[in-house]
């Protein structure tokens, strides 16, 4: 009897439990609303690839040749970067970009290191034809390091002044500061 009577105590007790709804303590947040505690927020490699979105850019550097450059968008991920450029071919000739179609072209961090251009099949020299604009998307190999300024260089080795080149030299530096990005990647004022 004893044992019916304390098989029956603790059946009772367990079904009360199921019906209790634990509270947490006052003051506590819920998991859905925790706080980023991250001290710095996100990195700039996060922000440069941007959760899959491509960081906005409006760099022009015009050369004497009549030839212009123009970044629209950059996107940095762990194996290649992505600028996305719209080159403007003013002069009555046809231009190269990529002059011999090596390694002529690329991205130099401030360490030295070079993310050389995987150029498009078809033109490996970046040609543009006179008085034509194209847009181009310019995939460099390797990753870009977190910390670091970068400078695009368009045909290494040729002058940035000289007006009768066909293969004209651009020397462009990417921002990639933190401090230029807010935490949804746009620019602060």
């Amino acid at each position: 009897m004893r044992l019916a009577l304390t098989t029956a105590l603790a059946s009772l007790v367990m079904l009360s439990a199921c019906g209790v709804k634990e509270t947490e303590p006052e003051g506590s947040e819920g998991s859905a609303e925790q706080q980023d505690m991250t001290p710095e927020g996100p990195s700039i490699t996060s922000r440069l690839f941007g959760g899959g979105e491509p960081m906005g850019l409006d760099i022009q550097l015009t050369h004497p040749n009549r030839s212009v450059v123009q970044l629209t968008s950059m996107q940095a991920k762990p194996s290649e970067t992505v600028v996305t450029a719209v080159i403007t071919n003013g002069a009555e000739k046809e231009m190269y970009f990529n002059r011999y179609g090596n390694d002529d072209t690329y991205i130099v961090t401030g360490s030295g290191q070079k993310l050389y251009l995987s150029p498009p099949a078809g033109n490996e020299k970046l040609g543009v034809t006179a008085g034509q604009r194209v847009q181009v998307e310019l995939v460099f190999l390797g990753n870009l390091p977190e910390g670091e300024s970068a400078t695009l260089i368009f045909n290494d080795g040729e002058a940035t002044d000289n007006r009768f080149s066909d293969r004209p030299g651009f020397r462009i530096p990417l921002p990639l500061t933190e401090a230029a990005f807010s935490d949804d990647g746009s620019k602060k004022n």
